[in-house]
C-alpha cells in the first residue's frame, strides 16, 4: 500500500514538473491586431498593434508624421542577418530626420532566440512580435524573407522590397520617405 501511494505521489510530482516546464519561459500571450486591409504601394499602410520584445506596446499609427521602415525577418533567415546591419546604419544616420525602423519578427515567440539574433547582428532598433503572422499577412509577407516596407510621413506605403537589399537599394527607397 505504501509503495502504491509513493508511486502515485511520484507520478503526480513528475507530471507537475513536466507541466511547469512547458509553461515557464513562454511569453505572456501577445495581442496583435491589424486593421486596414492589405498593403499596396500608394495606399495607407495597414495599422497594427503588437509589442516589442521587452513588452512595450506599439501601434504603427503612433508614428504618423515620421518615415517608417518595417523589416520582416526571422532568426533562421540568413539574408535577414546580412541586411540588418545596413538597416541599422541607416537608422543611425537618419534618426535625426525622424526615421523609425521596426523589425517585425515572422511567427516566432522565443524572446531569447530573437534577442540573441539581434545582438549577433548588432541591431538596436525595436523588434516586435507577430507570432501568428497577422501583420505579415496584411503586408503580403510569407516565408520569402526578408521583406522591407517603406512608409512615408503620411502613412502611405511608398515601396515594398521583397528579398535582401543592398545599401544602394536601401538608400534609393529611403530618400523619398525622408
Amino acid at each position: 500500500m505504501r509503495f502504491r501511494i509513493l508511486g502515485v505521489l511520484l507520478l503526480a510530482g513528475v507530471l507537475i514538473v513536466f507541466i511547469a516546464t512547458q509553461f515557464l519561459g513562454r511569453p505572456a500571450p501577445i495581442n496583435v491586431t491589424v486593421q486596414g486591409g492589405r498593403a499596396t504601394v500608394g495606399a495607407t499602410a495597414p495599422d497594427f498593434t503588437t509589442q516589442t520584445l521587452d513588452g512595450t506596446p506599439v501601434r504603427l499609427s503612433q508614428y504618423r508624421s515620421k518615415p517608417v521602415v518595417l523589416n520582416f525577418w526571422a532568426t533562421w533567415c540568413v539574408p535577414c542577418q546580412d541586411e540588418m546591419p545596413l538597416i541599422q546604419r541607416a537608422s543611425d544616420i537618419y534618426k535625426g530626420q525622424g526615421l523609425i525602423v521596426l523589425a517585425v519578427n515572422y511567427q516566432q515567440t522565443s524572446t531569447s532566440s530573437m534577442k540573441a539574433f539581434l545582438r549577433k547582428v548588432d541591431v538596436k532598433f525595436p523588434a516586435v512580435y507577430d507570432p501568428a503572422g497577422q501583420i505579415a499577412a496584411a503586408y503580403g509577407v510569407n516565408v520569402g524573407l526578408p521583406v522591407t516596407v517603406f512608409i512615408d510621413r503620411f502613412g502611405k506605403v511608398n515601396f515594398i522590397q521583397v528579398g535582401q537589399m543592398s545599401n544602394v537599394i536601401l538608400q534609393q527607397h529611403l530618400q523619398p520617405i525622408l
